[in-house]
């Protein structure tokens, strides 16, 4: 009886080893479909937040609508853009409705004027969606082509298709840029952004950073709970006048206001010059200041202006990490309220170790602190 009892339990452990041989791989395999595959082109989310849906959190994130996706992304490829940039340009378009029509004439999905459908739509129904995305496609890898030659980036170049297709390929040539058109300029500025934040579930600015790579997600925010009060680019003369002085009318940082009491190293950097107050030969025009570079790549060049007198916290050649207090946000200089005035240079710009105007390539902070999660509001 024990030598059968013995062969029984043999049995049933040689059954329960099947089963778990046989079980295990089933589940294992179903439970692999349960983790859902992120989109690239899903909304750019910082902090929880949808970036332009601060108040309304409760309304639905912009996407690409599943039955246009495909054509998008080939149109895209066609184009040798991002599929952000073709996305976002449908979507300020006609609002990814097939049927649209404006009052001046344009029609369809892509919204295209008789004329130039006419080149371009291969006969087909100016009101067929596909059909209207794949010449979109098309126009803009036309554009794309007479621009190349301007272009110092792919950066660069994704900002000029655009300017083109607003303001047309022979202004781009003349000007030999972005015209200085407001509603080109403002065009373009929106598409890039829409296609980041609407479009860029990485939260990276179309065609990437003009200097190189920058890991996602390791800045602190330069002054947290803060609000974006002027942004870069061209704004109005801040001044009663701006006679002589032509680089006021072009923003070259941003500025924010409110939020913490102090303002902060947005990653590890080298303070380069540290103004001295208001003997300061720029203390008129800048305020307290800071200048800084990251200590490594892309070693971007920073800098702060308006800071609070007698508020600055750290001295030339200190080396702080990221989210180091530097001083507090102040009324200092050509300054209207309490803020920080928040710049980036491209590495290339020489790093100051004097007062010092800046003679180098400035560049918009936003895309880049969006691109790290960095809240701005």
């Amino acid at each position: 009886m024990e030598e059968q009892s013995g062969s029984g339990k043999l049995v049933i452990g040689l059954v329960l080893v099947l089963l778990l041989l046989v079980i295990t791989p089933i589940i294992l395999f179903l439970g692999a479909g349960d983790e859902a595959e992120t989109d690239p082109n899903a909304p750019c989310v910082i902090e929880g937040i949808i970036i332009g849906d601060t108040e309304q959190q409760e309304k639905p994130k912009t996407s690409i609508p599943e039955q246009y996706r495909q054509g998008v992304e080939d149109a895209a490829q066609t184009a040798g853009l991002p599929v952000g940039i073709i996305a976002a340009q449908l979507q300020q378009e006609s609002n990814w409705n097939p049927t649209a029509q404006s009052p001046v004439g344009a029609k369809g999905l892509a919204q295209f004027m008789p004329g130039t459908w006419a080149e371009w739509g291969n006969g087909k129904d100016v009101f067929d969606p596909f059909a209207s995305i794949d010449a979109q496609g098309r126009y803009m890898k036309h554009l794309g082509d007479f621009v190349a030659d301007m272009a110092s980036s792919d950066s660069d170049k994704v900002k000029l298709t655009l300017a083109a297709y607003n303001a047309g390929p022979g202004n781009v040539q003349k000007y030999g840029g972005i015209p200085p058109f407001k509603e080109t300029q403002e065009y373009v500025k929106k598409i890039m952004t829409n296609a980041q934040m609407d479009f860029s579930s990485s939260c990276e600015p179309p065609g990437g950073f003009e200097f190189g790579d920058l890991a996602p997600d390791e800045w602190a925010h330069p002054l947290p709970k803060s609000d974006l009060t002027s942004g870069y680019g061209s704004r109005p003369c801040p001044l009663a006048s701006c006679v002589g002085k032509p680089f006021l009318l072009h923003h070259e940082g941003i500025d924010l206001a409110g939020g913490d009491e102090y303002f902060y190293a947005p990653t590890d950097m080298k303070i380069t010059y540290v103004s001295i107050g208001n003997v300061d030969q720029l203390y008129g025009s800048y305020g307290n200041y800071i200048f800084g570079q990251m200590t490594e790549a892309p070693y971007l060049v920073f800098e702060f202006h308006e800071a609070q007198d007698n508020s600055l916290m750290v001295a030339k050649g200190d080396v702080v990490a990221k989210g180091t207090p530097l001083g507090r946000p102040g009324a200092t200089g050509n300054s209207s309220g309490i803020h920080i005035h928040f710049q980036i240079n491209d590495p290339k710009t020489a790093v100051f170790d004097r007062p010092a105007i800046n003679n180098g390539k400035t560049i918009d902070p936003l895309p880049i602190l969006r691109q790290q999660k960095v809240n701005i509001q």
